[in-house]
């Protein structure tokens, strides 16, 4: 369930989505390399389901707690 407004959305799509179609387009070209065709659909299809499945923390009033931004850490 996404739980971003119109207004967080835009501003993924204004912030990432030349970074993420810069990424597709490498693992594309990966991809065809190889022969595996993974990619059965396009660029945007991938790039909603980033967008949907995200939070946005940069509008976000609550701040996470130590804990949260700990294991945050640790899976980066």
């Amino acid at each position: 369930m996404n739980a971003n407004n119109d207004c967080e959305l835009d501003y993924f799509e204004l912030k990432y989505l030349e970074e993420i179609g810069r990424l597709f387009g490498n693992l594309k070209d990966t991809d065809n390399y190889y022969g595996l065709d993974l990619f059965k659909k396009d660029f945007y299809d991938y790039f909603e389901f980033i967008q949907s499945h995200i939070i946005i923390h940069e509008f976000s009033d609550i701040n996470p707690d130590e804990d949260e931004l700990d294991e945050q850490h640790i899976y980066r």
